[in-house]
């Protein structure tokens, strides 16, 4: 009996559920500095001088995707957006099977790291609505920038159309997913140390420098719908048909732009190294779904690293 119950934990851990545990917490974690780091940046603008500067939420938003990665990255290749999912998927990189289940894990962290940052948050949430004569239940504005949404989901600059706006969704994700097919190909020098999700922490700071501000650069479904959907259960959904509903936007235009950067890269880059017939850069290996630099004092176990013992 005990060695039956010793074995359960065993196999429910290392299967599919396993995998949406890192999923979950690997979004939960981004959810939590990236929104974190714009509840900073719009509810403490008065008390605090420099916070309100888009730096801060473009490095917070690096850094936070860097962390995510490092959560669930040797569990389940550390997606964390239902975008990256959906590109590996429909390029052979992921099942399909698992697709609908990482989505589900996303979303659901996402959604939790929204209640969570609405509790601790709540505070300074009635603070700067009052400014405005808002109460909490106001915080969705049929124009999100009238209130304090925007602290938990994305939305347009009132100057932005939806073509630009779902072509700016459309193209952010597209390099998103280009940019990290180039750097975890083993075939194409690519970073070793373990230093892969600092990297694309870094490739986040860079797409939104260059494509954040005409919609706030979700480039991630789950980062935009799971705290909106927490929003909405307080709201009466007005963040669902906020803003001549543009809800839709930071859903299928980064499903749909993933999509299309994942095929980029695969015909045009990944072709180029075939044909050159590359073998993997240095002493780098792939396990699993991640690109490890390769030591003798270490060995690889299923999806994880470990130092070999004297």
């Amino acid at each position: 009996m005990a060695t039956q119950a010793e074995s359960r934990p065993a196999s429910f851990y290392g299967g599919l559920t396993g995998e949406m545990i890192g999923e979950f917490f690997g979004t939960m974690i981004l959810i939590l500095f990236g929104d974190g780091c714009v509840a900073v940046f719009g509810l403490f603008q008065t008390v605090v001088p420099g916070v309100s500067t888009w730096a801060v939420i473009v490095f917070g938003w690096g850094f936070a995707v860097m962390l995510g990665i490092y959560v669930a990255g040797a569990i389940s290749g550390a997606h964390i957006n239902p975008a990256v999912t959906l590109g590996l998927a429909a390029t052979g990189r992921h099942p399909w099977r698992k697709v609908l289940p990482y989505w589900l894990a996303q979303v659901l962290g996402a959604f939790i790291a929204g209640g969570i940052l609405y509790g601790v948050y709540s505070g300074a949430l009635i603070n700067a609505l009052a400014v405005k004569h808002l109460a909490l239940g106001d915080i969705a504005q049929s124009v999100t920038g009238n209130g304090y949404g925007w602290v938990f989901y994305t939305f347009p600059k009132a100057f932005v159309g939806t073509f630009n706006a779902f072509a700016d969704e459309f193209l952010g994700t597209a390099l998103l997913l280009f940019m990290i097919l180039t750097i975890v190909d083993a075939r194409n020098q690519p970073v070793q140390a373990n230093l892969n999700p600092l990297i694309i922490g870094f490739l986040i700071v860079a797409i939104g420098l260059s494509f954040g501000l005409n919609t706030g650069y979700a480039i991630n479904p789950a980062r935009d719908f799971g705290p909106r959907l927490w929003i909405a259960l307080f709201s009466g959904f007005q963040s669902f048909s906020a803003d001549n509903y543009y809800f839709w936007i930071p859903i299928v235009g980064p499903l749909t732009g993933g999509v299309v950067g994942a095929f980029i890269y695969d015909f045009t880059v990944g072709r180029v190294l075939q044909a050159k017939m590359l073998g993997p850069s240095g002493t780098t290996e792939t396990v699993g779904e991640a690109v490890r630099e390769a030591s003798p004092t270490t060995d690889t176990t299923g999806r994880s690293v470990r130092e070999q013992s004297e």
